[in-house]
């Protein structure tokens, strides 16, 4: 809806209640990629990585902030680890998505 501080700001209390909750690093990174912080969201999403290392989305979109920083090698090698957890898990769709 566009209220990005709104929003960090709710992840950021949820994050406060449970620091393990790896959703909520996730959705703030969003936040924050979509608000232009592309700093801000590739720390939440290692954040949500550190928690949950099978989470290709968050390979993914890390990898968007870090191309949109001109970091490419970082981020070719976010995107390629988001494939093969998607392959692995015999997600296609996810996989074809994000080979776009």
């Amino acid at each position: 809806m566009g209220d990005y501080e709104g929003a960090i700001a709710d992840y950021t209390q949820a994050i406060n209640i449970n620091y393990k909750d790896a959703d909520a690093y996730f959705n703030r990174g969003n936040a924050r990629y979509d608000a232009g912080d592309d700093e801000g969201a590739i720390t939440d999403y290692t954040q949500a990585i550190n928690i949950n290392y099978k989470d290709a989305d968050a390979y993914f979109n890390r990898g968007n902030a870090l191309y949109n920083l001109g970091n490419k090698q970082a981020a070719i090698e976010n995107f390629q680890q988001a494939a093969e957890i998607y392959r692995r898990e015999g997600n296609l769709a996810g996989q074809k998505k994000h080979a776009k």
